[in-house]
């Protein structure tokens, strides 16, 4: 009969591929997000030592996502994707788009949060508090160059094209749309790390494993 003690060495032995296997997902913590003055960017608060602060807060938090602490951008100013090709219509950002746009798009502070009166004082940004225009972390409002954000996929969509796959696979579910059917920026990136080493915020190793999920070889 196993003893208890190897019954647990079997199962540390069983999830220590996981644990640190290549798929593995990268922190925050070392990580451009981690925007507290022990973070590794050139973007990061002054004094602040909290993480999560920048974009979460248990108390003080808008409804406009999960315990959400950021001040987020003014839909109706977005130029978006739009080709005669395209099936579908881009909305103006919804969603965790809309949320990643708090910063990226270049109009608002770093450091405009709810439960900070006044905001965090930042450094790295521009006179305004915001990303600086030459980043490449700035979007701009513009977007009409990206992939497709804020736009629903289905069937319909992906039957009327037939390099669309349908339904997306992803056995590991690291890329989809968001619950409501909506392809958003997290489809591709995950703001809390990344499963590439070369790529920021990317959701797998490679951006071909990330298209193939929606798009035929």
């Amino acid at each position: 009969m196993m003893s208890r003690r190897t019954a647990c060495l079997v199962v540390v032995a069983a999830c220590l591929p996981l644990l640190l296997g290549a798929g593995r997902k990268t922190s925050i913590i070392n990580s451009a997000h981690n925007l507290s003055v022990s973070g590794p960017g050139a973007i990061k608060s002054q004094t602040e030592t909290r993480v999560c602060i920048f974009c979460h807060s248990s108390h003080h938090a808008s409804a406009e996502g999960p315990l959400w602490n950021h001040e987020t951008a003014q839909t109706g100013k977005f130029l978006t994707y739009s080709r005669s090709t395209l099936l579908g219509k881009t909305e103006q950002p919804n969603g965790a788009t809309k949320l990643c746009l708090s910063c990226h798009d270049g109009t608002i502070a770093v450091g405009s949060v709810h439960s900070v009166p006044g905001g965090i004082a930042m450094q790295g940004v521009d006179g305004g508090g915001q990303i600086p225009t030459a980043s490449k972390s700035n979007l701009g409002t513009d977007l009409s160059g990206t992939h497709p954000v804020s736009i629903k996929f289905g069937q319909q969509q992906a039957l009327a094209k037939s390099t669309l796959r349908w339904p997306p696979f992803d056995p590991d579910k690291e890329v989809g749309t968001d619950a409501d059917g909506f392809v958003q920026c997290t489809a591709c990136h995950d703001p809390h790390g990344a499963r590439s080493k070369s790529l920021p915020f990317w959701n797998k190793e490679s951006f071909g494993q990330v298209c193939v999920v929606c798009h035929e070889y």
